[in-house]
């Protein structure tokens, strides 16, 4: 089997779903297990304390879940990224860095002729002329 296959497969197996994670805060959300799912395990206790303490926590949860829903497709993808740098780490790639985030969308044939193009510009010395030659700007 090529590394490169073996790397999808550890991903497959170790990436999260947005979905499953929507899922988790929608039946599950009272006791932070989506937030145990995406990898914040500190926060995820924190809500489970949090339902311990009657009225004042109960709002302050309820406040907490409300923020979830905006910040789960996030959490579920840094989890991602994380797992992705530790993959790359463990093929003999530079050191993977759990906290630094990768937030480049993924490279499409299109984006690969588009970057040639470019470095055929920039070894050739192209550079953009200004257009307006007047001052009135400047």
């Amino acid at each position: 089997m090529s590394g490169s296959l073996q790397s999808q497969i550890a991903y497959e197996n170790n990436s999260k779903s947005v979905a499953i994670g929507y899922l988790l805060w929608l039946f599950l959300g009272l006791f932070g297990v989506h937030r145990f799912y995406a990898g914040k395990t500190k926060s995820g206790v924190a809500q489970l304390i949090l339902l311990l303490i009657p009225i004042v926590g109960w709002i302050a949860l309820g406040f907490w879940l409300l923020a979830d829903l905006f910040l789960i497709p996030g959490m579920i993808k840094d989890h991602n990224i994380n797992v992705l740098n530790m993959i790359h780490a463990a093929d003999g790639g530079a050191e993977a860095h759990p906290k630094q985030v990768d937030h480049r969308r993924p490279i499409t044939e299109a984006d690969r002729k588009r970057e040639a193009m470019l470095e055929d510009l920039r070894s050739i010395g192209y550079r953009k002329e200004r257009r307006d030659t007047s001052h009135l700007y400047r």
